[in-house]
């Protein structure tokens, strides 16, 4: 009888933590992107003009060399990572980096 009370107890236990967890929006799937941000992004290390082409270069040291005008880029708010998406076509880049390549904030998302 111990036994039985005792997984009573830890599904309760358990199902209160979930219950907490999502009235307080704690998803953990998506967590890792900013809102707007595809969830099968692509975090990346750095993204720079090269005439006209953006380079992006991921965090397994992977270049990517995207054409100017053919690349959805947004411009994210408060965010302090930036993401391809993996179609290589979409960039969500920070404000900062908006401002050093010349991409107007009012382009982004």
């Amino acid at each position: 009888m111990a036994g039985k009370a005792r997984r009573i107890v830890a599904g309760v236990l358990i199902a209160g933590v979930l219950v907490v967890g999502g009235a307080l929006g704690l998803n953990a799937c998506d967590s890792n992107y900013p809102e707007g941000v595809e969830t099968d992004a692509r975090e990346v290390r750095s993204v720079s003009l090269s005439g006209t082409n953006y380079e992006v270069v991921d965090y397994e040291d992977d270049l990517f060399e995207l054409p100017v005008d053919s690349t959805d880029v947004y411009v994210l708010e408060d965010s302090g990572r930036e993401f391809i998406s993996r179609d290589e076509d979409t960039l969500w880049i920070k404000e900062e980096t908006a401002e050093r390549l010349g991409i107007d904030a009012a382009e982004g998302a």
